[in-house]
């Protein structure tokens, strides 16, 4: 009987070793420089190197924006938190919109579009880049988000999709797709002769980093493009906090503080766009006894901030190249990390979020280059890229979410915390910050070289 039952516990013991094997794996540490997908995205950054150009072009800028309501008739669960319960919305805060600027400068045409949502989905992003309309191509269009944790749901397939954003719904997914077009459309009709200048201007006392507080560095640069279409003025303001004021107890749809700052800054100008830029790691670092008290000073704060660099604080030279592309961007398989050493295997990731491509948003403006990312990339990473580009002589918009998503991106040494950015949201591997730094850092330079390699032939 003695023997029957070892046996018995012996054969369980296999078969439960097997099926942990099966789903578990020990996380990969080895250098990215030594991976496949690195070898593939060197060989990629030296054929753009080779072949991308950048030609001037002293015709006169063409600029048109376009805002477009998306706020529900219907009560739709909200996106932002998992742990928000029950997700569905109990009424409207505030109203939701996509924003659209389109340029254009002789043959060359891009187009932002900005959206009161969480993130822009893979599955968003491919429904509005199957219903382009012609002469758009998805290298056109730069993809980003306000980042509200109380924006509307119901846009994102999969368990994890439905754990972020609630049930997901096709007849969702078609509207705002249809709706990103209709602003593409609009923004594109409406364009006239103009012009755009740029400023930053570091705000310190507006931003904490929430993952490794005072051991960290914080990103404090608010990012501004002033907007001119023949007596009209706008602009696009980036901001790297989260739009987090509201937790996940708030159960009404809002914007949170991207909404307000816009709005407070419409009462001057005539259009106005928000884009989160480098969120992760990031926070908003304001006092206040309410969320609503919160967002209200910290978007005064930007307004006037704002306000001041439209004055007197922004670039004056004119705009003479425009250029975009998306470059494909090759990661290590993705995984969930249950301890610093095992996480499940990528086949089991991928069943749960969904297989996408994913890439980098590349966009050349004059002397302004916005490099657009699927993920949440921290402020941390982006600081030197800024200074690297500034020594250059560019003003770097780093801003996320273009239309994919690979998790949190944060510093390497963060990556054993015991924190959720680093435990539960870091999917690709212990070195994709210095990765994708070294990749934005490629780009800055191979633009810049083509960029004095055009001028010294004039």
């Amino acid at each position: 009987m003695l023997r029957v039952a070892l046996k018995i516990v012996m054969i369980f013991f296999v078969i439960f070793s097997g099926i942990v094997l099966s789903v578990i794996t020990i996380v990969d540490t080895t250098p990215y420089q030594q991976k496949d997908f690195y070898l593939e995205m060197d060989s990629r950054l030296d054929s753009l190197d080779e072949h991308f150009s950048l030609q001037a072009d002293t015709t006169q800028l063409q600029v048109g924006w376009a805002t477009v309501n998306i706020t529900p008739e219907e009560l739709l669960p909200l996106a932002g938190y998992g742990v928000r319960d029950p997700k569905e919305m109990s009424g409207l805060r505030d109203s939701s919109f996509i924003r659209t600027i389109v340029f254009k400068l002789g043959d060359e045409q891009v187009a932002i579009v900005t959206a009161d949502l969480l993130i822009i989905h893979p599955a968003l992003r491919n429904a509005v880049f199957n219903a382009l309309p012609e002469g758009w191509s998805p290298s056109d269009i730069y993809f980003t988000a306000s980042h509200t944790h109380s924006g509307q749901g119901s846009w994102a397939p999969g368990v994890v999709g439905e754990l972020f954003a609630g049930t997901f719904s096709e007849n969702q997914l078609a509207y705002l797709s249809s709706q990103i077009v209709t602003s593409l459309t609009d923004a594109a009709a409406s364009m006239q002769s103009g012009a755009v200048q740029f400023g930053e201007l570091s705000l310190d006392n507006l931003v904490r980093n929430r993952l490794a507080k005072e051991a960290g560095i914080i990103d404090p640069w608010l990012k501004v493009a002033r907007l001119q279409k023949d007596t009209l003025v706008g602009h696009l303001v980036s901001f790297g906090a989260h739009a987090t004021c509201f937790g996940p107890e708030n159960r009404e749809l809002t914007s949170d503080f991207p909404g307000e700052l816009v709005n407070q800054l419409n009462e001057t100008f005539d259009f106005t766009a928000f884009a989160a830029g480098a969120v992760g790691s990031m926070s908003v670092d304001v006092e206040g006894n309410r969320p609503e008290e919160i967002i209200h000073d910290l978007a005064n704060e930007l307004t006037q901030q704002t306000q001041l660099l439209s004055l007197i604080g922004l670039s004056q030279r004119p705009v003479q190249t425009l250029s975009s592309f998306r470059l494909k961007l090759p990661l290590r398989a993705p995984y969930a990390k249950l301890t610093n050493h095992l996480a499940l295997r990528p086949y089991v990731f991928h069943a749960a979020f969904g297989e996408y491509t994913n890439d980098i948003s590349v966009l050349v403006l004059g002397q302004s280059i916005f490099i657009g990312l699927p993920c949440d990339f921290s402020g941390e990473l982006a600081v030197p890229l800024y200074q690297e580009a500034r020594a250059k002589g560019y003003q770097l918009f780093i801003t996320s979410f273009n239309g994919g998503y690979t998790g949190y991106v944060i510093k390497d040494e963060w990556y054993d915390m015991r924190k959720y950015e680093a435990r539960t949201m870091s999917w690709h591997g212990p070195d994709t910050g210095s990765y994708l730094s070294e990749i934005i850092s490629r780009l800055i330079q191979t633009i810049h070289e083509n960029s004095q390699t055009n001028t010294a032939r004039k």
